[in-house]
Order: C-alpha cells, then structure tokens, then sequence
C-alpha cells in the first residue's frame, strides 16, 4: 500500500517528569478574568480563549501527555499561540506516562494543570474527587458537549459530575494480513470466533502464526479478554454494576477462547504486548490481531508494501456487536490554580479542528484524524464503523484494578495452564471483592 504523506515538524522536548513533580500545579502569574459567552464551535471557542488571557500579563499551565504526541504538538501549540498570546502551554510528553504516575502526582497536589487521561483513568480520578469538576464551565460557557462521542461523555462522569472532555475516541477492529489469509485458502475474514480459531489454525506454518495475542500488559490482555466478552454476548459486571458476570459460562466460554488461540500465537506470547503484536504483524509474522486505528502509521512505517486491512471485530452466539470505547480526555487538576485558563486549553483541544490534527486515531466527535486522508478504504471505513458498536467500560472506581485482576487471573491459564473454568472463578471472586 502506498504510505500516507507524514507532516514534518520541529520536535520541542519538554522538562522531565522529575521536574513536573517537583514544581507541582501551575506556577502562572496575572489574574485571570473569566471566560466570555462560549460555544463549542470553532470561532466562538478561539474568542472565548482571547478573553480569557486578555488580563494583560501572561498565564502559565502545564499539560501532560504521552510522548506519542510529541512530534505534532508543535503545529497544534503554534494555534493556541496565535489565538491566546496570553495564555503560555508549558508541554512535557513522558514514555512511562501511566496512572499510577497520575495519582501520585494528584494526591501530593504536584499534578499539572491540565492532563490527558484515558477514559477509564477519569473515572478513577474523578471518583477520588482529585479532577475539577466541569460543569459550571460548560454551563457558564453554553458549551456542546452532546457533539462529542455519548460513551466518552459517560466514562467521565462520575456520581453526576463531568470531569473530562474526550480528544479522542477508538475503538478495536481485526487486523489482518491479506497474503497470509490467501495462502491458507481464504479470501475473507472471520467472521465469527469459531472462524477465526479455523484461520488462525490454518495460517500457522512454520515462523508465522495465526493469531497475536496479548500475555502480558494488564491494559492491552483485558482490553482483548472484555473486546472477545462482550461480543459473544456478557459483559464484565451485571447492569447495575455491582458485581461481576466473569464467572458465567460466557466469560468461561471467552477465556477457553484466550487459552485456545495460545495455540496459534508465537512462543513469546507471555512476553507479547500490543506493540510486539504490531511489529510481528508488520513484519509477516503474524496473521491476526485485535487493535486500534493507532498501529496504523507504526505499521506502515515498519513495512509499507505489506498486504493488509482491518475488519469488524468476530463475534460468538448470534450475539450483536459490542465492543469497548477506548481513547483519550483532558482533565482539568483539582489542585490547578489557573482552572480558567486550564479550562481554556480544554476546549481548544478538544475542538474538531484541533483534534483531527492532534489525534492518531479519531476525534472526541468520531471524526478520523487529519493524518489518515492518504489511506485505503478497506482499512478507515472498519475502524469508522465499528466506532458505532463500542460502549464505554463500566464507570466504577476500582475498574483500573479489575483490568489487572483480568490479566493476573487469565494470565494462569497461559503460564500454568490453569483450565479457563478455575481462572475464571478466580476472576470472579477477585472483581467481586474489589466491589464491596
């Protein structure tokens, strides 16, 4: 396939983590007059940011992200910079940005200003009441939040309160590789879960496997494991979310499935996670694998003559699609002193315009990224869609640690070949017990 046409851009490295927490919340000086009447469209949103720096002397934030957004950061500052002179981004993009490292900085009161945040880390932080809540801005502001994507809006209120503004939104498709598919007989993908074991079967031969799965990285095995539930049919919690569904024989039925399509993935499986799936699958070596619009650059980059596109998540059961919203919000700290200006930043970057370009995947209002305009239909047009079947995971406060406690409990049936019936009940008590 022909590589997409990539920005070049100046690359600005920000101070180190180390530094972020020693100088804490912002440090910005001058008054901060309020925000004019705003709405969340693009001009009235770059007026809104105008007022709110026009107190004559210059605000300072901090924002913190992953430094996968490093490199187009320059091009969306150079924006911000012309539409709010007064108001200065101090940027810093880390390599271990994790939530731990959020809640740290959270509680100790030494967190930026403002924070991207995966939706599910919202939730947490928001049921801890350590992010500002929202609403009186968007209120004050008459400010659109239906335009974004529902699920995102729902994982980041928590008891009532919004407390995070999504910039973007992904969900999980198949990738799969045309050449390797076609060899073993087959001009489709599977379509269901008993089709792919078949595939994945027939297309291990040798160095290539059928199928990339995750062993290890609590994040990308219980994205997988929840992804393969919930479109067979269940769910992780029953529909009030007060206790866990991972003993019922669907959840057993989707973990045999984990342990069978061990068998078609490489012998570092327990070592493998989403990225060392990527670079297999970009390098021929893998058939199949579940993951987001966001391998797509990597991939194409690794290998832009390699012969692939994504489809539509399997299911199992006749059951209808559904799968996991996945992507990323800014949170305004609670411990900010400039939440004005924080909250500022927060709906410029949360902007169509600004997101498409800030983005890797798609916007907080589904639109896919400005980067992506060079790319086959086969592979946007599956990401796009199945964007309409994903739901956001369950707005509970310890569901960072019944993700962990998916990957510590399945993980048995892969290093001590525990059966999928015993993991499971072990699941079950431990997801139960993190709810009481």
């Amino acid at each position: 396939m022909k590589k997409a046409v990539r920005r070049t851009l100046s690359v600005t490295v920000a101070a180190a983590m180390a530094m972020g927490l020693m100088t804490g919340c912002s440090s910005g000086k001058g008054e901060q007059k309020p925000a004019g009447d705003a709405s969340g469209t693009q001009g009235q949103a770059a007026d809104s940011g105008k007022q709110a720096g026009a107190a004559g002397e210059q605000t300072t934030i901090k924002f913190w992200d992953g430094n996968w957004q490093e490199a187009v950061w320059p091009e969306v500052e150079a924006i911000w910079n012309q539409e709010h002179p007064d108001i200065k981004i101090e940027a810093e993009f880390q390599a271990d940005l994790a939530n731990d490292k959020y809640m740290l900085a959270l509680t100790n009161g030494t967190a930026p200003d403002v924070m991207a945040c995966a939706l599910d880390w919202v939730t947490t932080f928001g049921s801890a009441n350590l992010l500002e809540p929202l609403d009186e801005y968007v209120a004050k502001d008459s400010f659109d939040v239906s335009q974004f994507v529902q699920g995102a809006n729902d994982a980041s209120t928590v008891d009532g309160k919004l407390y995070g503004l999504p910039f973007r939104s992904e969900t999980y498709v198949m990738y799969y590789n045309k050449d390797i598919l076609s060899a073993a007989g087959y001009d489709t993908p599977p379509a269901t879960w008993e089709e792919v074991k078949e595939v994945a079967a027939a297309c291990t031969n040798g160095d290539v496997y059928g199928y990339g799965l995750c062993g290890t990285n609590y994040s990308n095995f219980s994205f997988q494991y929840i992804t393969m539930l919930r479109s067979s049919g269940s769910d992780i919690l029953n529909a009030d979310n007060s206790a866990s569904e991972l003993g019922n024989s669907v959840a057993v039925e989707t973990a045999q499935l984990y342990k069978d399509l061990a068998a078609y993935s490489p012998a570092s499986l327990l070592e493998n996670d989403n990225i060392a799936n990527r670079t297999l699958f970009a390098s021929g070596k893998i058939a199949m694998y579940l993951s987001g619009i966001y391998d797509l650059e990597e991939i194409v980059k690794t290998n832009p003559d390699l012969n692939f596109a994504c489809a539509m998540v399997p299911t199992a059961n006749g059951a209808e699609r559904n799968t996991i919203l996945g992507g990323w919000s800014v949170a305004v700290a609670g411990c900010s002193k400039e939440k004005e200006a924080a909250w500022e930043f927060v709906k410029f970057l949360t902007r169509p315009d600004i997101a498409a370009i800030y983005t890797n995947t798609f916007t907080g209002t589904a639109e896919v990224a400005a980067r992506y305009a060079d790319y086959p239909e086969d592979i946007i047009k599956p990401n796009a869609e199945a964007l309409q079947y994903a739901s956001a995971l369950p707005a509970v406060k310890n569901i960072v640690g019944i993700r962990q406690a998916i990957m510590d409990n399945l993980q048995l049936m892969l290093s001590e070949d525990m059966s999928a019936e015993e993991a499971s009940r072990l699941l079950d008590q431990a997801v139960n017990g993190l709810l009481e």
